[in-house]
């Protein structure tokens, strides 16, 4: 009767056993699958969030439109028949031809010189098109950095070349590789793809003569004098 007793104790303990065994077993298979599938929402998220970063941190493209910069200081021959047939071409005033494209829309600025006849000094286009750049808009400072872009002062007559793309608060004049561009900016120094904008050669860029610094070569006077000059040196 004890024996049989015991067996049943014990057969009711070992019962009790693997039952305890089991849920322990499923809740420890749940948590595991549980956390594995919370390591793959952090993973994904992640993932996520640094594609997003790169997108963001990746940094603006911006360069000069060589297609249109090139062919600066060229005669007015050899643009044409690059550019194709204008829209309108008319002469004006002060030896000076202004030429006009669409799709994309560009004004292109010819002067008179004695030797090639009219040659391209001035292109005026929107922002996005001359900078190489499709963001809606573009900080000034990456345009900058990103076109190695040093600014300079220039005269109110340089905002005459404005004349394609929308005018912001300001403008701004910078050189890069030669050129001077003139760009449009709003009151948080941002230029957008619309955004009015032309580049200049040195020879038609107009300089803050106060700014001395920023003086093109042609600009800078030297002594006319042996004593001028000699009195410049000592100083």
């Amino acid at each position: 009767m004890k024996k049989r007793f015991l067996i049943t104790v014990l057969g009711l303990a070992m019962g009790s056993a693997l039952v305890f065994s089991g849920c322990g077993s499923k809740k420890d298979t749940k948590d595991s699958s549980s956390a594995t599938v919370e390591q793959s929402k952090d993973s994904t998220t992640k993932a996520a969030e640094s594609s997003k970063e790169e997108t963001t941190t990746a940094g603006v493209k911006v360069d000069i439109n060589y297609d249109i910069a090139n062919h600066l200081d060229d005669s007015y021959e050899d643009v044409g028949k690059a550019f194709g047939d204008p829209v309108s071409d008319e002469a004006k005033d002060g030896g000076q031809k202004v030429v006009k494209y669409a799709n994309p829309e560009r004004e292109l600025h010819y002067y008179g010189d004695d030797t090639s006849g009219y040659v391209l000094q001035a292109v005026s286009a929107k922002a996005g098109d001359l900078l190489s750049f499709t963001s809606d808009k573009v900080s000034l400072d990456d345009i900058l950095d990103k076109m190695e872009g040093t600014q300079v002062k220039g005269l109110e007559a340089n905002d005459a070349f404005l004349t394609i793309g929308e005018k912001g608060d300001s403008t701004v004049l910078f050189q890069s590789e030669g050129y001077y561009f003139v760009v449009s900016v709003d009151k948080d120094k941002m230029v957008s793809k619309d955004s009015a904008a032309a580049v200049l050669t040195e020879d038609r860029v107009s300089l803050d003569p106060a700014d001395t610094s920023s003086k093109a070569p042609s600009d800078i006077k030297k002594p006319e004098t042996k004593a001028a000059e000699s009195t410049t040196a000592k100083k």
